[in-house]
């Protein structure tokens, strides 16, 4: 039976029960999905007086527009992390070799976390986007988000040996999401970040002079998210073999 056996609801259904089993099991992930609605919810309902305190403290002004792009991006490597770290544990414990040898085999199951990763993050940033009230494309920064969540999925499995590496490597997947605060700089240089996906989101908001079109950047971040999806899948697919 191909991989295709995945579709099937009742399928989907048991795998999903017990993903939610796994992590409600596990304080670390229910916190790390409930830290994921927090950052738009928090600009949604606080932006006044985070641009109080800033201007109070720094004599920054406009702190919470910034923010907008970090509160998209949070929740992608947030979401990436909890499923890498589910791919990780069945990887090193054995429920995916076990998987290969299921109707739905482990292609199928691999697609399946794909997909709920990237449908749960599409949602969580369609929700930041309303609750932001964000004038951008909308369609195409979903699309970015939900892709960057996948390839975070992907690469902690792909470098991480162990849980520990796994926690470790986090850290360093959490820096992506202040990339798009490159947008900001008005020199040139800032396109020195168009090699991180997430930048393209930042450059989406508020890219400075001198400015690409809104089309350009939308094919070019779309471009770059692609060829990151397709290195960090590769890269997974070789060490789950």
């Amino acid at each position: 039976m191909s991989w295709l056996a995945i579709l099937a609801p009742h399928r989907l259904a048991r795998l999903f029960a017990a993903d939610v089993m796994n992590v409600t099991r596990d304080p670390m992930l229910v916190f790390a999905i409930a830290l994921s609605l927090l950052p738009s919810l928090g600009l949604h309902f606080f932006h006044e007086a985070i641009d109080a305190a800033s201007l109070q403290s720094f004599g920054a002004t406009g702190i919470s527009a910034a923010l907008t792009a970090v509160a998209l991006v949070l929740p992608a490597t947030l979401t990436g992390w909890v499923t890498g770290f589910l791919l990780l544990e069945d990887r090193d414990d054995g429920p995916l070799l076990a998987i290969d040898v299921t109707p739905v085999g482990k292609l199928g199951f691999i697609i399946y976390r794909v997909l709920v990763t990237a449908i749960a993050t599409a949602l969580i940033t369609l929700v930041a986007t309303w609750l932001l009230d964000l004038r951008i494309a909308r369609i195409a920064t979903i699309t970015m988000v939900a892709t960057e969540a996948v390839i975070a999925a992907a690469l902690l499995p792909a470098f991480a040996r162990n849980k520990v590496e796994g926690l470790a490597l986090t850290k360093l997947t959490n820096i992506i999401a202040v990339v798009p605060l490159l947008a900001l700089i008005p020199s040139p240089w800032r396109f020195v970040g168009g090699v991180v996906p997430s930048y393209w989101l930042g450059e989406m908001m508020f890219g400075a002079v001198p400015r690409l079109t809104e089309t350009t950047m939308i094919l070019v971040g779309l471009a770059v998210h692609a060829a990151w999806l397709s290195a960090a899948l590769w890269l997974f697919s070789r060490r789950v073999g």
